[in-house]
């Protein structure tokens, strides 16, 4: 028997002498006798049966603690697996529209910069109903997720394309969503998302007044906070039936002031069909377009944030435990395309408006295989040498799959790791002390 990978075997000053394990997602409070001798176990596991009793010996076996040689690259085979047969498996046809790659906005860190504000033609509109038309046989229905550029500032062409959907679509539409910057909405706009069932509406807010009009600014510099907070609160009002999430970027440059921004936003929108949520600003461009490594937090200030948002009641300290993650990605999903005003076609939301990262086109279909490959297959957690040998695999999102790949091209190091020791500790020490009597 082998020590796994996946334990984590570490003594706090807050919660004892502590064994976790990733697979298992166990956390086994040990005494101390039974600490240093696990620290010899898991120098020596060949001595693993004389050092502990046979009742302890098989209770570590059971919970795999102490593997068989090959059984954590099994378990790792059979979590790829998984992920890779949902991809494969996905009964919904993936659509991400593009109407414009035009936007009224300057953001700083956004990977988009000087595409055309061109809207989407009603021929290749029509081309894209026939792409989708391509898998009637074959899915169920089809999702359909408003991008761009600034998707509101061609709502014509959004009309335009529910209406050929409505009439010549073969296929279901099962779920539309939006990514918006939220500052065109108006209530004429919100009655005619509502009218088409739009389940989902993303808009950002970055951080209060202050911070957010630094950020998420007009093209003539001018600041756009209490116009999208107005219009959210129009949004929320004529369209009570699609969720809106209201998302800040986390960045060095905010990161500090988000959990009071987040309850203020929360509290404001109380009982309403509001989700206040962040992400992380990513430099994940595969053209340095913008170099977001200034403002983008490393793996121990993501650990440091998460933390913080625990003890200030922002999230709650159960969601610190960790959870098996095999999560996909569009770029990952078999039946998920980014399709642009132009009809090309894309594996990933950044490679948008860069022809050579397209994967073909409305007229001749899907062509570059070797881009469709290397996503599916070659850019994820389970493909990468990195992973492959973490503790963390199991639990960990494995990061931005384009930053894998855009180290194979250029040799630029990436840090894409969810945890580290100190996080992970830190987390379960949060953790025990508001949901386990000790």
């Amino acid at each position: 028997m082998k020590w796994s990978q996946f334990n984590f075997l570490f003594h706090s000053d807050k919660i004892g002498y502590c064994l976790h394990n990733t697979r298992m997602l166990s956390l086994i409070n040990l005494d101390k006798d039974s600490y240093e001798t696990l620290c010899l176990v898991e120098k020596h596991p060949d001595k693993a049966e004389a050092l502990l009793d046979e009742d302890t010996y098989k209770y570590f076996v059971k919970n795999k603690v102490l593997v068989k040689e090959y059984e954590d690259k099994d378990y790792i085979n059979k979590l790829s697996y998984t992920k890779r047969y949902a991809c494969a498996e996905e009964s919904k046809l993936g659509i991400v529209l593009c109407p414009t790659l035009g936007c009224n906005f300057a953001c700083p860190y956004c990977y988009e910069d000087k595409l055309s504000s061109k809207p989407m033609s009603v021929e290749n509109q029509m081309k894209v109903i026939d792409f989708i038309n391509m898998y009637k046989d074959k899915k169920k229905g089809f999702t359909l997720n408003w991008h761009g550029g600034e998707p509101l500032s061609s709502f014509k062409t959004i009309k335009q394309f529910y209406d050929l959907v409505e009439k010549y679509s073969e296929l279901p539409l099962l779920h539309s969503s939006m990514v918006s910057n939220g500052y065109l909405l108006n209530q004429e706009i919100c009655e005619y998302l509502e009218s088409k069932k739009l389940n989902y509406l993303q808009i950002t807010i970055d951080g209060n007044r202050v911070t957010h009009n630094k950020t998420r600014i007009l093209k003539n510099g001018e600041g756009t906070f209490d116009q999208i907070i107005h219009n959210i609160d129009i949004a929320v009002e004529y369209m009570p039936n699609c969720t809106i999430g209201v998302r800040t970027n986390i960045g060095i440059h905010n990161k500090d002031e988000y959990s009071k921004i987040y309850k203020v936003l929360s509290e404001r929108w109380k009982n309403k069909n509001v989700n206040v949520y962040y992400a992380f600003i990513l430099n994940n461009s595969i053209e340095e377009k913008k170099d977001n490594s200034s403002v983008e937090l490393s793996t121990r200030e993501k650990c440091d944030f998460l933390l913080s948002l625990a003890k200030e009641g922002a999230i709650s300290s159960s969601n610190l435990f960790p959870k098996v993650d095999c999560n996909s990605c569009t770029c990952t999903d078999m039946a998920a395309y980014v399709i642009d005003p132009n009809g090309y076609i894309y594996k990933c939301w950044a490679d948008v408006g860069i022809k050579g990262r397209a994967i073909g086109n409305l007229d001749e279909g899907l062509k570059n295989f070797d881009i469709i490959s290397e996503f599916v297959l070659g850019s994820d957690k389970f493909s990468d040498p990195k992973c492959s040998n973490c503790k963390y695999i199991p639990i960990c999102d494995g990061g931005c799959n384009l930053y894998r790949i855009k180290a194979k091209k250029t040799g630029s190091p990436y840090e894409v790791c969810q945890y580290d020791d100190q996080g992970m500790q830190a987390f379960l020490e949060e953790f025990t002390l508001n949901n386990i009597k000790l």
